[in-house]
């Protein structure tokens, strides 16, 4: 059997999320911004969660390893963008939240990641944007299924 690797999904997103984090990484560096793309996610995560989540919670939305998540948050604590904290339910579970500096720093490049989006999205309309959301939202879901099996 012959594998079509251009007619895979998953080549062509991985190849479109290849680049976009190439293109993220340029806009960060000429910024003078010192954190990765992915150290930068964790943050723009946490914005958006709008509390302090645990680390599980945390790797689960970023769909990460939690040992990967974990080396990124060393780094980010040591900046003082994020804090760890106890959480006040069960005190083995490490809570992690965006610290003040943490988002003040983060509104300073989230105005040029949104200008990266909105030149990704050039020339895609609103409705094969929504397509496109909607049939990666079933292929994600697909495969968690697909992985809890094995």
């Amino acid at each position: 059997m012959h594998f079509d690797s251009e007619s895979s999904p998953g080549f062509a997103i991985g190849r479109v999320a290849y680049l976009i984090r190439s293109a993220m990484a340029a806009v960060l560096k000429d910024a003078g911004w010192p954190f990765s793309p992915e150290e930068t996610q964790t943050l723009i995560t946490l914005l958006d969660a709008g509390k302090s989540l645990s680390m599980n919670e945390l790797a689960s939305l970023m769909i990460r390893d939690p040992t990967t998540v974990k080396r990124q948050l060393d780094r980010l604590v040591e900046h003082k963008l994020v804090q760890r904290s106890v959480s006040s339910e069960d005190a083995r579970i490490a809570m992690i939240g965006l610290t003040r500096l943490g988002e003040q720093k983060l509104a300073k490049v989230l105005p040029l990641l949104d200008d990266l989006r909105k030149s990704t999205l050039k020339g895609i309309s609103k409705s094969d944007l929504d397509a496109t959301q909607n049939v990666l939202g079933k292929m994600q879901g697909n495969l968690s299924t697909y992985a809890s099996r094995k």
